[in-house]
């Protein structure tokens, strides 16, 4: 874990309300693993806690980091609004990522901004036998399926691209047809509550990377914590940040 200056080298529009920002962080960079993230500081003196930010792709040997960021609050939108040049303060790589272990096949769902951190996962675990299930608002909301590195399937809430469906229909079609050794996902709590039913029913092994406001990203405030299931049945809390984002599927209690 570093915290660093890191350079600006470019920011783009990825796809309607999401920016693409590409940052020179080389120490960050050759750490870093798939789904994990790190915490950039705001650039301005008026915000003082940090924004957790996935890592849409990193290259060690370029030592550079690929975000995308949704400008929601004032904070994410002076991010968004940085320049070539500009230096930002980040710490990281901060988290546990997703493991492909020794799985041939995986399935990979990602919603949203959600997609981010699961094109990382298909670029570190992507098989000739993967698939990934994408969800999205609109047709003006796509990005990720450009170069990817297996089969993708796209859905939309209004039918503009693909079906008009919800992510899981074609995960399921999917699975009918070949079940995968793992399932990876990332998206808004009602999908990744719905893939873990999917998963668990079917006894899939299943990694699920969530999302929760966080203060200081390295589990001391307990900001972020998120409720467990245990093996005897009881429960507890975990930390997204320190013991996050990805957890197994069995363990996260949706709703609880």
């Amino acid at each position: 874990m570093k915290d660093i200056d890191a350079k600006v080298l470019s920011s783009d529009m990825l796809a309607e309300g999401l920016i693409r920002i590409i940052l020179y962080a080389p120490d960050i960079a050759a750490q870093a693993k798939p789904g994990q993230f790190i915490h950039m500081l705001v650039p301005d003196n008026a915000h003082v806690l940090r924004r957790p930010i996935s890592l849409m792709a990193m290259d060690a040997h370029a030592g550079t980091l690929t975000l995308a960021i949704q400008p929601k609050g004032r904070g994410t939108q002076i991010l968004c609004a940085m320049k070539p040049g500009d230096s930002v303060k980040c710490l990281g790589p901060l988290g546990t990522g997703f493991d492909g272990g020794d799985a041939k096949t995986i399935y990979f769902v990602g919603g949203g901004v959600g997609v981010a951190p699961i094109c990382g996962a298909m670029d570190a675990f992507a098989t000739e036998t993967s698939c990934a299930f994408f969800g999205f608002r609109t047709r003006n909301h796509v990005y990720g399926m450009t170069q990817a590195p297996c089969r993708v399937v796209a859905v939309s809430d209004d039918g503009s691209i693909g079906e008009k469906a919800l992510v899981t229909k074609p995960l399921l079609e999917e699975i009918e047809k070949k079940r995968p050794d793992l399932i990876m996902a990332c998206g808004p709590t009602p999908m990744l509550a719905a893939v873990q039913k999917i998963a668990v029913e079917r006894d899939i092994p299943c990694q699920l990377s969530l999302e929760e406001r966080m203060g200081c990203g390295i589990g001391a405030c307990l900001g972020c914590n998120v409720k467990i299931t245990c093996p005897d049945g009881s429960w507890c809390y975990k930390r997204v940040c320190k013991d996050g984002p990805v957890f197994d599927a069995k363990e996260v209690a949706f709703g609880g």
